[in-house]
């Protein structure tokens, strides 16, 4: 399946970029994967990822996580859809 995650939260952390927190609705997401924001029509590198205040690489359906991308603005997307690109 491709990846779907529902995005509850975003916000900024300044030298660093932009992190987005939700649930993996399906799916699978890795560190360095693209992911597309369909409401902003923008695909974004995935930089980094947490999950309960630890490092992952990987997330998969049902996983709560925060995910660091760079150059999106947080007041664009304070919730929303996170999806594979395409």
């Amino acid at each position: 399946d491709p990846l779907l995650m529902a995005v509850d939260h975003a916000f900024p952390i300044k030298g660093k970029g932009t992190v987005l927190t939700g649930t993996v609705l399906q799916g699978v997401v890795s560190v360095n994967d693209m992911i597309e924001l369909p409401v902003l029509k923008e695909t974004k590198k995935v930089k980094s990822m947490q999950m309960f205040h630890q490092p992952v690489n990987r997330a998969v359906q049902g996983d709560r996580l925060g995910m660091l991308v760079t150059q999106l603005d947080a007041k664009a997307i304070e919730r929303g859809i996170v999806a594979a690109p395409g």
